[in-house]
């Protein structure tokens, strides 16, 4: 019983971590304030990690996972280039949709620099592994433009970033600019 309690209180932790990152940014955000709002001494939030810093990755890294479960069933080498674009991009776009703060807060980390370099790496997940493999044998098939893949990723993750932030804030409609739309212009950053 006491390990469903003390998951129970992780997973509180993380979330009120995240609901403040998302309303005060990474800076706005402290162990203090995380344990003021549960209603808790900021002992506890150390209990479960042990500095500010590593309760803020552990924020990256839980809303990181839940995107990289959604999209790993979707990753299929055998797939044709094209197919396989469509699929892992329009995954990714209805992850954001349906875990819209999950994005902001991957976002959030990616746009600072001096949080950059503390995230885990693409050579951290096989998930990343595989999908980087992928877009480099594509690379020598000549069918994704000859750039450094991970700027390539970047610019595609910024563009459904900004189309689902667009959606959310109601600047956009599904009509005015489809989902396939947005994997078009994808298409257009990498593909030859």
């Amino acid at each position: 019983m006491m390990k469903l309690k003390s998951e129970a209180l992780r997973k509180k932790i993380l979330a009120t971590a995240t609901t403040l990152m998302i309303e005060d940014g990474i800076e706005g955000t402290s162990t203090v304030k995380v344990a003021k709002q549960l209603e808790m001494a900021q002992s506890n939030v150390y209990s479960y990690y042990k500095s500010r810093e590593d309760l803020l990755l552990a924020v990256f890294t839980y809303h990181q996972q839940l995107m990289v479960a959604s999209l790993m069933p979707l990753l299929d080498e055998s797939a044709a280039p094209i197919q396989q674009f469509e699929t892992l991009f329009s995954g990714l776009i209805q992850f954001a949709k349906v875990h819209y703060d999950s994005i902001r807060i991957i976002m959030l980390f990616r746009n600072q620099p001096n949080w950059r370099q503390k995230l885990p790496t693409i050579n951290d997940d096989a998930f990343f592994i595989r999908a980087f493999k992928l877009l480099r044998d594509y690379q020598a098939a000549k069918i994704v433009k000859p750039v450094p893949v991970d700027f390539l990723v970047e610019g595609a993750f910024s563009i459904v970033v900004n189309y689902v932030t667009a959606l959310h804030a109601g600047e956009l409609t599904e009509d005015k600019l489809t989902v396939q739309d947005v994997i078009s212009l994808i298409e257009d950053l990498m593909l030859v």
